[in-house]
């Protein structure tokens, strides 16, 4: 329901911008405002006295007290809301009059019924009329001088769809209070020949809170996990150094609540509109003044609505009614989406029905030439089916350019009854659904419900899809850093970069890098081995075959798919200090290289075998609870990284954020089963030995 009258919110004021510049242009009479742009027919001959009737109520319920809220729209305007709309003529600064009427009220132009109002009450002043859309500001002014036609103007094209009768009225005292009446009119009605310069709306939709609930989640949910993987990934490939889980997981928990804050804080609409909210009283006004009046005849007339029947037409349709063999109830009156029925005439026939407590037949009609009337059978005896079809038709309007005047749609109702033949006590052919509790139609879902897990399934995509990303730009901003094919910058033994390893290294790291190396060694060994001493040559080609023979032990020349992570590290730390023989025995400036070779390239770093051969002795305590500060052999990068010993508590802090671990339990890597474990700054020699004893090679 709520959203049937947001639409129809919107199409009115549709309407009357389409409409405004044109009768801008046309002239719509002094101190008339812009009313809601839809045509209505005259009235017809001999609805005069009719019309006099409404003026004349209108007149005596505004010298009772100058602003009048019909009972007809309880939902957008209950009369219980009458204060706040006082407050807001008495704020114009000259003696205010405001009428709201449901739109059906209306037969005439708004402001020939505010003329008619006028001569009756005989009072000077600014009379407004507003409709229960609050698409539409119709005025008049009487003896005061004030902008209200071009107030009038400014709030049409101002105010976006959803603004409702209360906030339209209050936005046209603001402009009429503003000075700059004029000129905002004038600017509204040039924005208005400019396609896409609508309003923002005032009002969250539904629509609107689904979408706030699923962008709350996934920034709930992404942001931090993207903060959580992000610094993962970079303390990964740092080799273990940086803020762990102790520091993220409460940094992406913070994240989280001051994200949750912020939403309920950004979005705390609980409401799709600001229409103030009807009191039982005011739902059940007009239908408590309907059944009275039906008490008395059994035709009533809305008389604050338009005329629709003659005097001689109700009287003529009055006796006929009350003629029939079973008891007929007429009610003539707008039906509205904002009144207590929702606008739905069957519900309002249900609600006459309880409040009289008498069986009959029941009529609804609206007043509007292309209404339908409704036909309800609470309890009369007549053949339901055939009484449902004879009227059935009714229900949809006339229709067509000629539409049926009311009487005589009225006058096919009571002829249908009177050939009805009898039949058992009756019912509604369908019952009608109950209204909406006003209270609930316009209420919004809490932004943490269910749309918000859809969010945060999106925000974990999300997060994972940034970690990528962020993985794929710190790899070339390294290599864009680094230069091509280029390692880390601090030298080796052998001048030659240290070889990156992460601390943490993963089973697809160690593959990915044992598949890459074994080919690259390979290669070189085969271009420049027989350029090698004897002993460079022999020390390289046992680093590659034992790795080869390690690595692909089923023989198909391809490394084996269950190598675990000890296995793997041994391979690339085999061909690591292969290749950084090459590198050493190859150098064509030592015409001895293979005993400064066998010299120098002898541990392998104790902190991290993956790094290749050590550079020098750095003391630490090994990152394994009872140990002592030793002296153990570190490559050139670890002993850069390592503080002096005037800080040991920092010292042995990097050394246990830089040591090798190997999944699955994580341990340093000398607690892992295997020949890489047995010894911490192992040789190059004895690592080969020890893995050729394990395989059973000699």
């Amino acid at each position: 329901m709520r959203q049937v009258r947001a639409r129809r919110r919107g199409a009115a004021r549709a309407a009357a911008v389409a409409l405004a510049p044109l009768l801008a242009l046309l002239g719509t009479g002094a101190g008339t405002g812009i009313g809601a742009g839809v045509a209505h027919a005259e009235p017809r001959a001999g609805a005069e006295s009719g019309a006099t009737s409404q003026a004349a109520r209108l007149a005596e319920r505004l010298r009772e007290k100058p602003v009048y809220l019909s009972d007809a729209l309880p939902r957008a305007v209950p009369r219980s809301a009458a204060p706040a709309y006082t407050e807001q003529a008495r704020r114009t600064g000259v003696p205010t009059y405001v009428l709201v009427l449901p739109e059906g009220a209306m037969d005439a132009r708004g402001d020939g019924l505010l003329a008619a109002v006028h001569d009756r009450l005989g009072k000077r002043g600014l009379y407004v009329l507003l409709d229960g859309s609050g698409s539409s500001v119709t005025t008049a002014a009487y003896g005061v001088e004030v902008p209200a036609e071009d107030a009038g103007r400014a709030t049409q094209f101002e105010l976006p769809y959803d603004a409702g009768p209360l906030e339209t009225f209050t936005h046209f005292v603001d402009v009429l209070r503003s000075g700059d009446a004029t000129e905002r009119a004038e600017a509204a009605l040039d924005s208005s020949r400019t396609a896409g310069n609508e309003p923002e709306p005032l009002h969250t939709t539904r629509t609107d809170r689904e979408n706030q609930s699923i962008l709350s989640g996934a920034l709930i949910a992404g942001v931090p996990l993207l903060l959580l993987g992000v610094g993962w990934y970079v303390r990964r490939l740092r080799g273990g150094r940086g803020p762990g889980l102790r520091v993220l997981v409460p940094v992406a928990a913070g994240t989280a609540v001051l994200l949750a804050a912020g939403a309920a804080w950004r979005y705390d609409d609980t409401r799709s509109d600001s229409d103030p909210l009807p009191t039982a009283r005011d739902i059940a006004a007009r239908g408590e003044r309907v059944a009275d009046g039906l008490r008395r005849t059994p035709l009533y007339t809305d008389p604050e609505a338009a005329p629709a029947l003659s005097p001689e037409e109700r009287e003529e349709l009055a006796r006929r009614a009350a003629k029939l063999d079973v008891p007929v109830r007429i009610a003539v009156v707008p039906m509205d989406p904002e009144d207590e029925s929702g606008g739905d005439a069957d519900l309002f026939a249900q609600r006459l029905h309880k409040e009289l407590g008498e069986d009959g037949v029941y009529v609804v009609a609206a007043p509007g030439e292309n209404d339908g009337v409704h036909v309800v059978n609470y309890g009369a005896k007549l053949d339901d089916d055939r009484l449902y079809e004879q009227t059935e038709d009714l229900r949809y309007g006339p229709g067509g350019e000629d539409p049926e005047p009311l009487h005589h749609r009225l006058d096919t109702v009571l002829r249908a009854i009177d050939r009805t033949p009898a039949g058992p006590p009756g019912e509604p052919y369908l019952p009608p659904s109950p209204a909406q509790d006003p209270a609930e139609e316009g209420e919004l879902e809490p932004l943490f419900s269910a749309d918000m897990a859809g969010g945060a399934a999106l925000g974990a995509a999300g997060a994972a899809g940034g970690l990528g990303l962020t993985a794929a730009g710190l790899g070339i901003a390294r290599r864009a850093a680094r230069g091509p094919g280029a390692r880390p910058d601090v030298a080796g033994p052998d001048g030659a970069p240290t070889p990156d390893a992460p601390a943490r290294p993963s089973l697809g790291w160690l593959r990915r890098t044992a598949r890459r190396e074994l080919e690259e060694l390979g290669t070189a060994f085969g271009e420049r081995g027989d350029a090698l001493p004897e002993s460079g040559r022999t020390r390289v080609w046992d680093c590659l075959d034992t790795a080869t023979l390690l690595l692909d032990q089923e023989g198909d020349s391809v490394i084996d798919t269950d190598a675990d992570a000890a296995t793997l590290a041994t391979g690339v730390t085999l061909l690591r200090a292969g290749s950084a023989i090459l590198r050493e025995s190859g150098d064509a400036r030592r015409a001895d290289a293979g005993r400064a070779e066998a010299r120098r390239i002898r541990h392998l770093c104790a902190l991290n075998p993956l790094h290749g051969p050590s550079a020098g002795n750095q003391t630490f305590t090994w990152p394994v609870e009872g140990e002592r500060a030793s002296s153990y052999p570190v490559c050139a990068a670890c002993r850069a990284a390592l503080p002096g010993p005037r800080d040991a508590t920092a010292r042995d802090g990097a050394a246990r954020a830089t040591v090798l671990r190997l999944a699955p339990s994580w341990e340093p890597y000398d607690r892992a089963a295997g020949p890489l474990g047995a010894r911490r700054g192992i040789t190059v020699d004895q690592l080969v030995s020890r893995v050729r004893e394990q395989l059973g090679v000699h």
